[in-house]
Parts: C-alpha cells; structure tokens; sequence
C-alpha cells in the first residue's frame, strides 16, 4: 500500500456542523484515513492495513520456534520481530521489557570466548539475554 500522508486534524473546529453533517475542514482528514485502509468498512481488513503499514521497514521477520522445512504451514506460523539484528557490542542500549534481536556474534552454550555463532535474545531488566542459556547476551 502507497504512503498517504495525513494532515493533521483541524481540532479546532467541531466535528459536525449545525445539522449534524461532519463538517469540510474534518473531510479531508477523514476521506484520507478512510483511503489509507484500503477504502473498506471491513474493521479487521482495515485494522491489518493500518498495523502493515505502521510496522517499522527495519524490523525483520524471521521464523518463530516450531517452524519446519516441508509441509503445510497453517494459518497462525509465528513470527519472531527483531528490534535490531547485529553484532553484541551494537545491540540498544535500551528497549521494552521483552524485545528481541538477534546477536549475530552471541555466543550459543558451549562457544568460546571470540568464537559466537549468533543467538536470539531478549530485553529484560536492563539487559540483553541470550534465548539458550538465560544468561545475559556475550560475544
């Protein structure tokens, strides 16, 4: 879907006119929010348009636990949505409780110092953990 941009409501003037009509400095506002979820009535479509487009470009989208080569993949797959995907050192310094990224020098249970293959991690307390071991995120 195209970006739309969106002017800012006129919050000044009321809603409606004397006769209950929404009034012309609200249409075009309006008129454009309604184009900007695909034109339709439909709250589900339009709520899934509107988060589509909220969601930010950077964000990747990577298979969830449980997702398997071959087969059918059913209706609810999950999604694992990073907050960033790099190296330890250049993880946020700070996120919501519960964010993931993916450290791609983490280090998995068993790795060397120096020698991280990459691990899944989460926001939590302050911090970076690493999915595997609980313990917070090292390179």
């Amino acid at each position: 879907m195209p970006s739309i941009t969106v002017s800012a409501p006129p919050f000044s003037v009321p809603l409606t006119d004397a006769q209950g009509y929404v009034s012309r400095a609200w249409q075009p506002v309006i008129q454009t929010l309604y184009a900007r979820t695909g034109g339709a009535f439909d709250k589900v479509h339009a709520g899934y348009a509107l988060a589509r487009a909220a969601a930010p470009a950077s964000a990747e989208v990577v298979a969830g636990a449980g997702l398997q080569g071959g087969g059918q993949i059913g209706p609810n797959a999950p999604v694992a949505l990073y907050a960033a995907m790099t190296s330890v050192a250049n993880l946020p310094s700070s996120a919501a409780v519960g964010d993931w990224a993916y450290a791609i020098d983490g280090r998995k249970l068993g790795e060397a110092a120096g020698a991280g293959t990459g691990v899944p991690c989460w926001w939590s307390n302050g911090a970076w953990f690493a999915v595997d071991s609980g313990a917070a995120v090292s390179s």
